[in-house]
């Protein structure tokens, strides 16, 4: 990763104009769901500046889910029949887990889809949030919410990126999640040159 993330020198304007193109230019790897064996699936990764740092909104699920409990996670989840798009997928789980409306977002593309080890395939959308927002987590499905600054994923262990992910805010961020968190980490470093 480049010191351009660690350092913040673009700005918040700047940054997310440059993840819009950079987005919007990239080959990305679309797996469809017949391949991943599994349901469709899309998440949000939402980004916003606070104290000159980039964040990223991340939740913990409940003990108590049947798939995914106790894990680090974007705002995300399966696709219902009567969502138009993936898209509409994600923000209509960031609605519900988190209170987060559509219009509190800019999205700025997607990134490439993730299959998981219980076979979802995740199509993981990026936004940039509009304005200050105070997450509403849903008890039922959400255990924690918290933000990490996104250089803090742009650590490497030996010149790699960890393999099992990222020790954030005494939570650990692995598996889907740290697969996505390295697909930003990249396109970051690529517009931070």
């Amino acid at each position: 990763m480049s010191d351009a993330v660690r350092d913040a020198t673009l700005t918040e304007a700047t940054l997310r104009e440059s993840l819009r193109s950079a987005l919007a230019a990239r080959a990305r790897s679309v797996v469809p769901a017949s391949q991943g064996a599994g349901a469709e699936s899309a998440t949000l990764a939402c980004l916003f500046e606070r104290d000159g740092d980039t964040h990223v909104w991340l939740l913990k699920r409940p003990e108590t889910m049947r798939r995914h409990s106790g894990q680090v996670a974007f705002p995300g989840g399966k696709r219902d029949p009567s969502d138009a798009t993936l898209l509409f997928t994600a923000l209509r789980e960031a609605n519900e887990e988190l209170g987060l409306h559509e219009h509190h977002v800019d999205v700025l593309g997607s990134l490439d889809d993730v299959v998981t080890f219980t076979g979802f395939v995740i199509t993981p959308y990026v936004a940039w949030l509009r304005a200050p927002f105070e997450p509403a987590p849903n008890p039922e499905e959400v255990a924690r919410v918290f933000s990490a600054p996104l250089r803090t994923f742009a650590t490497r262990a030996k010149g790699v990126f960890p393999k099992v992910g990222w020790h954030v805010e005494g939570e650990l961020v692995w598996g889907a999640t740290a697969a996505v968190l390295r697909n930003l980490i990249t396109v970051v470093a690529e517009v931070a040159r």
